[in-house]
């Protein structure tokens, strides 16, 4: 078998999920523990099974043996050297400054192997990504994008899909994360890629806060693996639990995060294993268990001024001052937390960190900085689609009797059902003393209705709300309008529509405004409406047809 036949059969083992078959094919090679490209396939296979001191092994042992090879060779072996970082737990690795060096041969230009470009590319990026280096990641994303883009084959693209919106996730964009998780989902086919693909859509379904398809979702994976073994199974289970975590079910995911990780949590990375005693953590923190939450850090806390577990620990340690009562430490250690997840990019991880450091804020008493904070989270979680996030800060509002401001601009969509109510009738030329009587509200609760109203159209009077509110009304279950009008009074609908006022009707279709409120009269009458929004739903539903 020639070396580029042996390296795309043991790929195609790996991306199929046969980890064990493609380290038997590598060792059997006569050459495996002086070719570097062979040792770095070895250790990201081995990584893939969690025999992560083969992984290292191996990732040391390429670096040795590459140290003049090509630059495909070299960058090969530091993506796998990068991987192999992920499950190093001791501080001063040999592996330490891999990323450093490949930056710097990306920054340097060059070409690679064609037939091996994609994999060098998708190796730096999924351990950029798995040792939370998200800056890093998006620069490899970013550089080997054609690349990427180029991925051989149905086994592979599915590895590589899966980082990519494990990247776009860890951004804090959201939205973007959930179309690659589709695409990686279509791509799939069946078998052990289809479960890997459900699960990185669970974990993404969670964060868009789509309660029915995380747990449908959730329901699958855990069906088709009730008791989870091995690398790949261990992933998707966690997967799954940070979906879960992602809609506030602190304990489903713990329940996950408790089947994936044993007793003693070694068969896990070091980002994995924070991440899943965080999830262990937040149940027992639900609970109101401060003797389980001590034990459960006590696995991690030394590790808290490394890079990667560091802010994990110090959300739980978080925690901990909280269940003891002492807010004021554990605001200190949020916002840490937030700051160090902020250097490498961790936006997801930085959000948590901020909706902990409101709690503390409030049990501080200090609830308008709590308020202004979460209004800010939610507001910048919207930019992302990172829906989760701004639920998660609705609920801490919700706790202390307060509510989101709607995001600008949000309009129709952004107001809940009762608001929608009050906009219609405001729309309507109702007062609030009308609005009041109808929905059997106090004229106090309908002035706050109206004034979040306003802010989700961006308006400031309600005088404006007629001209606004069409456009963005659904268009469902609209009549087709049946009674004749004139031309004139077809033209001065299709303003309406378009959210001119009568004034500016007036001038636009040279007449006074009399006449146009005669004309507007004539068409209340003509089809049995009693507003202008009314007429312009009529329009906007009917134009296309």
């Amino acid at each position: 078998m020639s070396a580029a036949d042996l390296l795309e059969d043991a790929l195609d083992r790996v991306a199929d999920f046969d980890a064990a078959g493609a380290i038997a094919l590598l060792e059997a090679e006569p050459h495996a523990a002086s070719d570097p490209r062979v040792l770095a396939l070895l250790s990201y296979a081995r990584f893939t099974t969690a025999d992560f001191a083969g992984c290292r092994r191996d990732a040391v042992d390429a670096l040795a043996a590459s140290t003049d090879s090509d630059r495909t060779t070299r960058l090969l072996v530091l993506g796998a050297a990068g991987l192999a970082l992920g499950s190093d737990r001791s501080s001063g690795s040999e592996l330490e400054g891999c990323f450093a060096e490949a930056d710097a041969l990306v920054d340097d230009g060059g070409d690679l192997e064609p037939a091996l470009a994609w994999l060098v590319g998708y190796l730096l990026v999924e351990g950029a990504v798995v040792n939370v280096l998200i800056h890093a990641a998006r620069r490899f994303a970013d550089a080997f994008a054609d690349d990427i883009a180029a991925t051989p084959g149905r086994l592979y693209r599915t590895l590589v899909d899966g980082v990519l919106a494990r990247l776009l996730l860890n951004e804090g964009r959201v939205a973007e994360a959930e179309a690659a998780a589709l695409a990686m989902f279509e791509r799939a086919g069946s078998g052990p890629t289809a479960l890997y693909a459900e699960a990185v859509q669970c974990l993404v379904a969670g964060n868009r806060a789509e309660q029915g398809a995380t747990r449908t979702l959730a329901r699958r994976v855990r069906q088709a693996i009730p008791e989870p073994t091995g690398a790949f199974q261990t992933t998707c289970y966690l997967l799954v639990g940070y979906g879960l975590a992602a809609l506030a079910d602190d304990h489903g995911a713990a329940a996950l995060a408790r089947s994936a990780s044993g007793n003693d949590f070694s068969g896990l990375s070091v980002q994995d294993r924070a991440l899943a005693i965080e999830l262990l953590v937040s149940s027992a923190f639900l609970d109101r268990d401060l003797v389980e939450s001590e034990r459960l850090i006590g696995f991690i806390a030394a590790d808290v001024d490394r890079r990667v577990p560091g802010p994990a620990i110090l959300r739980m340690q978080c925690k901990l001052e909280l269940l003891r009562g002492r807010p004021a430490e554990a605001l200190a250690l949020a916002r840490t937390a937030t700051t160090r997840a902020l250097v490498d990019g961790r936006m997801l991880e930085a959000g948590i960190g901020e909706i902990l450091a409101t709690r503390a804020l409030i049990a501080m008493s200090d609830r308008t900085q709590a308020v202004r904070e979460l209004a800010a989270l939610a507001e910048q979680a919207v930019l992302g689609g990172h829906t989760a996030a701004t639920r998660s800060a609705a609920r801490e509002l919700k706790a202390i009797g307060r509510r989101l401001a709607p995001v600008a601009g949000s309009g129709w969509d952004g107001l809940s059902p009762r608001e929608r109510e009050v906009a219609l009738l405001s729309a309507e030329g109702n007062s609030t003393a009308e609005i009041a009587s109808v929905l059997q509200l106090s004229s106090r609760t309908v002035d706050a209705h109206v004034t979040r109203v306003l802010a989700a159209f961006g308006i400031v009077s309600r005088r404006q709300l007629p001209s606004r509110l069409p456009a963005t009304l659904p268009l469902t279950a609209v009549p087709v309008p049946t009674a004749p009008l004139t031309p004139r009074q077809r033209d001065l609908t299709e303003l309406v529509a378009d959210g001119l006022s009568n004034d500016e009707i007036a001038t636009a279709l040279g007449i006074s405004r009399k006449t146009v409120e005669k004309h507007l009269s004539a068409v209340f009458q003509a089809w049995g409406v009693r507003s202008r929004v009314a007429v312009a739903r009529i329009v906007l539903a009917n134009r296309d047809r």
